[in-house]
């Protein structure tokens, strides 16, 4: 979180000092600017934001993911032999 901080603020500077789109070349006088650039530069910093966080996957341990990897497995194999034991009830294969 100490990092994301300094990164955070470097991309809002950075948003808010640039444009997002860039004129024509021999169309744009100094200084002019499409429509649209504050929202752009807003989406920007955003996503930057969102993308230095880490994600919600790189919380779970080996461990965790083996004991819902087990539950799991028993779970799906009660389902299986639910329905080999209807198949095998009603007569049709």
């Amino acid at each position: 979180m100490a990092r994301a901080l300094p990164i955070a603020l470097l991309c809002i500077v950075a948003s808010l000092l640039s444009s997002a789109f860039v004129a024509l070349p021999g169309t744009a006088t100094e200084g002019a600017a499409l429509r649209g650039a504050p929202a752009r530069s807003l989406l920007a910093v955003s996503g930057s934001l969102v993308a230095s966080v880490p994600g919600q996957a790189q919380a779970f341990s080996e461990t965790e993911l083996n004991q819902f990897g087990l539950v799991f497995a028993i779970f799906f194999l009660g389902f299986f032999v639910a329905g080999l034991v209807r198949m095998f009830t009603v007569g049709k294969l």
